[in-house]
C-alpha cells in the first residue's frame, strides 16, 4: 500500500473524521439567473437547492452526500451552451436544468455522448422528440399537458370563438401547435390568433385588437415575464371574457406581479402547491420556513428531480448512472412508498414524464383546485370532495360556470399555509 493510500484508509476510520472522507455525488445546477427566465430559473434552483439540504441531512443517498456545483446563466442560449459545457467538463453525476426550453435546446447536445442524465424544466414538446439519450423531464411536456388545458376550454366552457394568444418562441410555438390540434378536435373555432415577441412588455394594440375581435373566451400561453404584462393590459383595457391559460402564469410570482390581474383567470397546472394532499402541504410549509415565501411550480419541479435521483439510485443500488437511467425509465414510483415525489410519478423511453395535474382558479390572489387530472386526454376527472366525474358532462361544465367571475364561490380552497414561527 503506498503511504498515500494508507493515510487514506486511517482517515477514513477515524470516527468523526470519517464524514470528511466520505465519497459524494456531484450535481450541477444550470439555472436562469438573469434576463426573461429569472423568475423560473431562480424558483427551480431553489427547488432543488432545497432537496439536496433534506437528503443530506438525513444521510444522504448510499451513504454519500451530494454536492452542488452552480451554473448561473443569462436567459441566453449561447449563455446555456457555454455554461453545460462547464458543467460536464466537471463530470457531475446529473445535470439540473435549464427551465426554460430555448435554453434546454440549445445546451442539449451538450450532454449527448456523455451519459450524463440531463434534467429539464423544459417543456416543449421538440424536446424528447431528438431522442436524447439521457434528457428526463422535470414535469409533463405539452404532448401531456396542451391536451389537458385544450379540453379544460372546449368542455368546461364549449365556446363557439375563442382567441389564441402564444408567445413566439420554442415554448410557445410547440405549445400552439398541440393546443390548435385538439381544439380543432373538440370543434372549438380560433377566430383570433397572434403571436406574442418573448420579452414584449407594450400589449396594448393587442389587446385592443383582441377586444375588437369579440371572442367568447382568451386562451393564453406564454412564459411569466410577458404574463404579469399581458394581465395587466387585459384589466386595464376592461376584457371581461373568460381567461384560460397554462399554469406557468398561475405562478405566485407572476398572480402577485399582475397586481390583481390575475383573479379569476382559469389554468393547467402541471403541478400545484395547493394540490390538497399531504405531501404537497408539507413541501409548501418547508420551502415558506426556509425561503420565507411561497413556492410554485418550478419549485416542484426543482425538488422533484433531486428526490427523483435520490428514488433512482436507491433502487439501482451504486452510483452508476446507466443502471439509474435504467431504473426510472422502469419504474412507476407511488407516492405512498416516495412521498417526497410529491406526485406517483412515471417515466416512458424517451424521458417523458406522466403524472397527475390539476385545474384551477385563481380567487384572492392564490390558485383554487378545480379538479385533478390523470389522463393525458382528461377523459375523467376528481373534483376536491374526491367524487369522479366526466369532463364532457354537464356536472363539470356547472363546476366551471360557478367559478366564472361574479358567481358564488364554489371551489374548494386549500387553507394558506401559515410561516413557521
Amino acid at each position: 500500500m503506498t503511504p498515500r493510500a494508507l493515510l487514506r484508509a486511517l482517515c477514513c476510520l477515524a470516527g468523526a473524521a470519517a464524514l470528511a472522507c466520505q465519497a459524494q455525488i456531484p450535481l450541477a445546477g444550470v439555472t436562469e439567473a438573469k434576463g426573461p427566465g429569472t423568475l423560473a430559473g431562480t424558483s427551480f434552483k431553489n427547488g432543488y437547492r432545497m432537496a439536496i439540504d433534506e437528503i443530506n441531512g438525513s444521510g444522504g443517498v448510499l451513504g454519500q452526500k451530494l454536492a452542488l456545483t452552480q451554473f448561473d446563466i443569462d436567459t441566453k442560449p449561447d449563455a446555456a451552451k457555454e455554461a453545460m459545457g462547464q458543467a460536464v467538463a466537471g463530470k457531475p453525476f446529473a445535470v439540473l436544468g435549464p427551465v426554460f426550453s430555448g435554453l434546454t435546446l440549445a445546451s442539449m447536445p451538450v450532454t449527448t455522448t456523455t451519459g450524463i442524465p440531463h434534467f429539464t424544466g423544459g417543456e416543449a414538446a421538440s424536446l424528447t422528440r431528438k431522442f436524447h439519450p439521457t434528457l428526463m423531464r422535470s414535469s409533463l411536456s405539452q404532448t401531456a399537458s396542451a391536451p389537458r388545458l385544450a379540453s379544460f376550454v372546449a368542455y368546461g366552457l364549449e365556446p363557439k370563438s375563442l382567441a389564441l394568444m402564444s408567445i413566439d418562441n420554442d415554448f410557445g410555438r410547440d405549445g400552439k401547435a398541440a393546443l390548435a390540434e385538439v381544439l380543432k378536435r373538440r370543434n372549438v373555432n380560433v377566430s383570433f390568433d397572434r403571436a406574442i415577441k418573448p420579452g414584449q412588455t407594450d400589449f396594448s394594440k393587442d389587446i385592443a385588437d383582441l377586444i375588437a375581435a369579440q371572442p367568447e373566451a382568451l386562451l393564453f400561453y406564454t412564459t411569466e415575464t410577458e404574463a404579469i404584462g399581458l394581465l395587466k393590459e387585459l384589466r386595464k383595457q376592461g376584457f371581461n371574457k373568460p381567461i384560460f391559460t397554462d399554469g406557468l402564469v398561475a405562478a405566485q410570482t407572476v398572480v402577485d406581479g399582475a397586481a390583481g390581474g390575475a383573479e379569476g383567470v382559469f389554468a393547467h397546472m402541471i403541478a400545484s402547491v395547493d394540490a390538497p394532499t399531504p405531501q404537497v402541504q408539507s413541501f409548501t410549509a418547508r420551502y415558506i420556513t426556509r425561503y420565507g415565501a411561497r413556492p410554485d411550480h418550478n419549485a416542484i419541479k426543482g425538488f422533484f428531480v433531486v428526490q427523483l435521483i435520490k428514488a433512482g439510485l436507491e433502487l439501482a443500488g451504486k452510483v452508476d448512472q446507466a443502471l439509474f437511467l435504467k431504473a426510472v425509465k422502469d419504474t412507476r414510483f407511488d407516492i405512498r412508498k416516495y412521498p417526497e415525489l410529491l406526485s406517483s410519478t412515471g417515466y416512458d423511453f424517451f424521458g417523458e414524464l406522466n403524472r397527475e395535474s390539476y385545474f384551477v382558479v385563481i380567487r384572492e390572489g392564490r390558485p383554487r383546485v378545480l379538479a385533478t387530472v390523470r389522463s393525458i386526454e382528461g377523459g375523467q376527472v376528481e373534483l376536491p370532495n374526491r367524487s369522479q366525474i366526466a369532463m364532457n358532462s354537464a356536472e363539470f361544465r356547472r363546476t366551471v360556470a360557478a367559478a366564472l367571475p361574479g358567481a358564488a364561490p364554489a371551489v374548494a380552497s386549500v387553507p394558506p399555509v401559515s410561516k413557521a414561527k
